[in-house]
């Protein structure tokens, strides 16, 4: 009983740090435009957008 309790725990963990929908879609439209996702960009490189939700810069 103690191991389902544990399971159900790593599964509600799991679920909740899973990526949004939109993080998703944000990081395939920056990776569409050639762009890397980074929490910097380069001094060579230009902010094009965003990824992961706003959280870092689609660059290019």
């Amino acid at each position: 009983m103690r191991f389902l309790h544990l399971l159900w725990a790593l599964l509600f963990f799991l679920y909740q740090s899973a990526p949004a929908t939109g993080d998703l879609y944000d990081t395939l439209e920056c990776r569409n435009y050639r762009g890397r996702c980074r929490r910097h960009c380069f001094y060579n490189e230009e902010q094009i957008g965003t990824c992961t939700g706003g959280r870092q810069l689609c660059c290019k």
